[in-house]
C-alpha cells in the first residue's frame, strides 16, 4: 500500500507553479490514497478553500483531510469564535471521515481550534473524548489503523518550529497503548519520521513538509509511506530545481 501524506498547502501563500510541480510528482507515485494533514488555506476565505478543493480533487485519489489552525477565518473573529469551522465544513466535511482503502483504515482528529484561553491560538489542542471515540474505532478496525491530525502530539527533534499541544503528552501514551500504528501530521513544515516509545506500547510519528513558501528549515514537499503487512518506508519528497526529488527514505521494520 501506498500513501501519499501532504500538509500546510496554505492556499494563498503557495504558487499554482509548485502546486502543479506537486500534483505531477504525486501522480507519479501512483499512490492508493491521499492523507491531507492540515492548514489547506491561509486565511480561510471561500476562494482559498475552493481552490484547495479543487486542488485536492485533482489528485484522482481517495482522499482524508482534515483542518488545521489556519483552515479558520483569520479576518473574522466572531466566527471563528462561534462556528471556527463552519466553512471549512462546507468544503471539505464529506471527506473529514474515516477511510478504509485495501488493509488500511485512516481516522481523523481535529486538534486545531478558533480561539483558545492562550497567547499562541495556533497551537494544538487535543481533546481526550475525541481522542478515545477515534481509538475505538481504530480497535476495531481488522486492519492497520492510522491516525491522522494537524499537530503533532509531542514536539518533533529538528522540527523548524517548537510545539506545545495541549494534552498531547497524554495523547501520545493513550495512543502508544491502542492499535494505531502510525499518527501522520502537519504543522512544523517539516519532514520527520521517528517511532514514540512509552513503557505500554509505541506508534511511528511522521510529520510532512509545506507546499507553500512559508518555509522554515526544509524546502516544500511531501511524504511517501509505503506499507507492507510487516514494515513501513517514510519517503520525503523535496521541492529542488523546479520539481519534486525523493529524498532517503527511512524504514520502520516490524512496525504493523
Amino acid at each position: 500500500m501506498k500513501v501519499i501524506h501532504v500538509a500546510d498547502i496554505h492556499i494563498g501563500a503557495t504558487s499554482d507553479i509548485l502546486l502543479e510541480a506537486a500534483r505531477k510528482a504525486i501522480s507519479e507515485q501512483v499512490g492508493e490514497l491521499v492523507v491531507v494533514s492540515g492548514d489547506l488555506t491561509q486565511r480561510g476565505s471561500q476562494r482559498e478553500f475552493q481552490k484547495a478543493r479543487e486542488w485536492v480533487d485533482a489528485l484522482e485519489l481517495p482522499a482524508i483531510v482534515v483542518p488545521g489552525n489556519h483552515d479558520t477565518p483569520l479576518l473574522h473573529a466572531g466566527h471563528r469564535l462561534t462556528r471556527p469551522f463552519a466553512r471549512y465544513t462546507d468544503y471539505f466535511g464529506d471527506l473529514t471521515r474515516p477511510l478504509e482503502v485495501d488493509h488500511i483504515g485512516v481516522f481523523p482528529l481535529n486538534t486545531a481550534r478558533g480561539w483558545q484561553t492562550r497567547a499562541n491560538w495556533a497551537e494544538g489542542s487535543v481533546r481526550l473524548s475525541h481522542l478515545d471515540e477515534v481509538i475505538a474505532a481504530a480497535s476495531a478496525h481488522p486492519g492497520m489503523s492510522i491516525l491522522t491530525c494537524h499537530h503533532p502530539f509531542t514536539s518533533l527533534p529538528g522540527a523548524g518550529l517548537r510545539t506545545r499541544t495541549r494534552r498531547g503528552e497524554i495523547a501520545s501514551l493513550r495512543l502508544a497503548e491502542s492499535a494505531v500504528r502510525l499518527l501522520l501530521t502537519g504543522h512544523v513544515h517539516t519532514p520527520h519520521a521517528e517511532r514514540i516509545d512509552h513503557e505500554t506500547g509505541s506508534y511511528i510519528a511522521v510529520s510532512a513538509g509545506t507546499l507553500s513558501h512559508r518555509l522554515r528549515k526544509s524546502p516544500p514537499g511531501f511524504n511517501v509511506l509505503d506499507i507492507t503487512p510487516e514494515n513501513v518506508w517514510v519517503t520525503p519528497f523535496s521541492y529542488e530545481d523546479d520539481s519534486f526529488k525523493a529524498l532517503q527514505a527511512t524504514a520502520f521494520r516490524g512496525a504493523v
